[in-house]
């Protein structure tokens, strides 16, 4: 089978390396995604799995169209009564960048309609529609030339939605995006990490879920395939059981503070949603004084900044964070996203590495640091 797996931007290299360790064969990195191939147990594996992955797709059928007649009838070509019960409802979820046909609402009802007519056709009644959650899952891909791409949505959701974020506070992290910074950073899973400005705890979430050993579909572990025809519930329930048994329970090094006591509590509501409680040590703390284990490990942050660049404020976090990464940080690796361009500057520090990334619609940076360890 072909699968194609949707990242963020920046992410697909890595994302690659993680569908390979699953044992995906033919993976290959594409803009905001990897192509692959694999079997059905490999398409469960990887919805349990990913860390990486926003979205598995199932491609059904592609070509070039001029007008949405054209869309209607390619899509028509689908035997859709081999994927969906005439029971199950469904949904078309419609990304276009075509320069004429880019009325997102209208392609969808044009596939939607085409998919009714091949159950009306065959069995003389059709699937009902549930945009909210629906079983089946469609993506309709329309680029500017007119290639048409059709993909069955196995998760039925994007699997940044592990379901722990019951309280997002201010502006949280795509969870993807964060267990992509920590897998860029480096980070040994068997070593302190340590995030000082935590806000709802996604980064924090994100490390305890690694050094666990927990997949992701074992906090939020409804599927929209587990609803499709031939399901294969026992491949399924031994592939879950198989999750299970490698979770770790002695996991304690993962810290993470915040100035702001709503950010500790919406973290605490959110690491419990995710059973990590026990996991994870929170504490409300100005940056300068957060706890920092007195061993190797790794501080990973989001630190705020302002829309003006050198505004004041936000120089006085960047030198407090400079000063407690002198002061206590010693013998650690560093690393930090930003949108704010004047970051390295205020900062003052040599990076290791540098890497352009996405947080929704920002260009951010990853930067890494080392801090060496105190001399005498």
């Amino acid at each position: 089978m072909n699968f194609f797996a949707k990242t963020l931007p920046g992410l697909e290299d890595i994302l690659r390396q993680e569908l390979l360790d699953l044992g995906a064969t033919s993976a290959q990195s594409v803009l905001r995604g990897v192509e692959f191939e694999g079997d059905e147990e490999l398409m469960y594996k990887t919805l349990i799995h990913s860390r990486l992955a926003l979205r598995i797709l199932v491609p059904m059928t592609s070509g070039h169209v001029e007008s949405e007649q054209e869309l209607y009838d390619l899509t028509k070509t689908v035997p859709w009564f081999d994927h969906i019960r005439r029971t199950n409802t469904i949904a078309i979820d419609t990304v276009t960048t075509h320069p004429v046909m880019n009325h997102s609402v209208f392609l969808s009802q044009k596939t939607k309609d085409a998919v009714a007519d091949v159950f009306r056709d065959r069995f003389g009644e059709r699937p009902n529609v549930d945009v909210k959650s629906p079983d089946v899952l469609i993506h309709l891909h329309l680029n500017r030339d007119g290639l048409a791409s059709l993909y069955l949505d196995p998760a039925g959701r994007s699997l940044n939605q592990r379901g722990y974020r019951v309280d997002g506070w201010k502006a949280p992290l795509n969870e993807v995006l964060a267990a992509g910074l920590i897998t860029l950073s480096g980070w040994d899973p068997e070593t302190p990490f340590v995030d000082p400005m935590c806000g709802s705890g996604t980064l924090v979430i994100e490390a305890a879920l690694i050094a666990k050993k927990k997949a992701p579909g074992l906090v939020k572990s409804d599927f929209g395939v587990q609803k499709w025809p031939g399901f294969r519930k026992t491949l399924w329930q031994g592939l879950m059981m198989e999750a299970r048994l490698q979770v770790r329970r002695d996991v304690d090094w993962i810290h993470g503070s915040d100035i702001e006591p709503g950010a500790i509590a919406a973290a605490k509501s959110n690491l419990s949603a995710a059973s990590l409680m026990h996991n994870v040590r929170l504490g409300v703390a100005p940056v300068r004084h957060c706890r920092i284990p007195d061993m190797p490990g790794h501080i990973l942050t989001n630190p705020p900044y302002g829309e003006r660049i050198g505004d004041a404020t936000f120089q006085k976090v960047y030198t407090d964070i400079r000063e407690m990464l002198f002061d206590r940080a010693h013998d650690y690796k560093v690393s930090f996203i930003t949108g704010d361009p004047d970051f390295r500057r205020l900062l003052g520090m040599k990076e290791d590495r540098r890497i352009s990334l996405k947080n929704g619609p920002l260009d951010v940076e990853f930067i890494t640091y080392t801090m060496y360890p105190k001399r005498g």
